[in-house]
């Protein structure tokens, strides 16, 4: 019994935080991420501020899990015990397939890169969740691709963000450019340099 109701809590949570998400998104389509105030993400909610803190740390998390929603992130359809080669193959690949999606959202990235620009508290709340992502993808790269780096597993990370957030950025400008040839064309290169040559048996 008490299994069920920690599911069926733990259920309307994740609906109170999909409602507001979506309530989100809803003002700053309309207002922009400068007039997304707590009040009015509540109040298109139909909650109250409370809510919006038991489910959040505060307006920069909720920002950040509206822009997570979107879904642009990437997902690489890796396999098990490949190379590093073949795994960053398969992240240009996923980056190739995520391209279309952006840019649908182009309007909506701009916008939330220039506000986090302008806005110290989000731009740390952006900083400490990159943080975590590059320190995770540097304990996979370790633990799995250790003796095949050329360089540490934390500036691979850094890279291999940059590189993705830059492909994004000009396809946005220029998309008849940065076709899906471009894209692994730029992975591999990388690759040649942060990837350690195979050795012989």
């Amino acid at each position: 019994m008490a299994a069920e109701t920690q599911r069926k809590t733990g259920g309307k949570r994740e609906r109170t935080r999909a409602a507001l998400i979506a309530a989100t998104l809803d003002v700053v389509a309309v207002k922009g991420f400068a007039g997304a105030s707590l009040d009015a993400i509540a109040a298109r909610a139909g909650m109250t501020r409370g809510a919006i803190y038991s489910n959040f740390a505060g307006r920069g998390e909720l920002l950040l899990a509206a822009m997570g929603a979107k879904g642009l992130t990437l997902s690489p359809v890796y396999t098990p015990g490949a190379p590093l080669r073949v795994q960053l193959r398969a992240m240009a690949d996923a980056l190739v397939e995520a391209l279309p999606r952006a840019r649908g959202e182009a309007k909506f990235l701009a916008e939330f890169q220039l506000y986090a620009l302008a806005d110290p508290d989000l731009r740390n709340d952006l900083a400490r969740g990159y943080a975590t992502a590059f320190g995770q993808m540097a304990d996979h790269l370790v633990q799995h691709h250790r003796a095949e780096l050329a360089l540490p597993p934390r500036q691979l990370a850094v890279i291999l963000q940059s590189l993705a957030m830059g492909l994004v950025c000009q396809y946005l400008l220029t998309p008849e450019e940065v076709t899906e040839n471009v894209i692994i064309a730029a992975v591999e290169a990388m690759a040649d340099g942060v990837v350690r040559p195979a050795v012989a048996p």
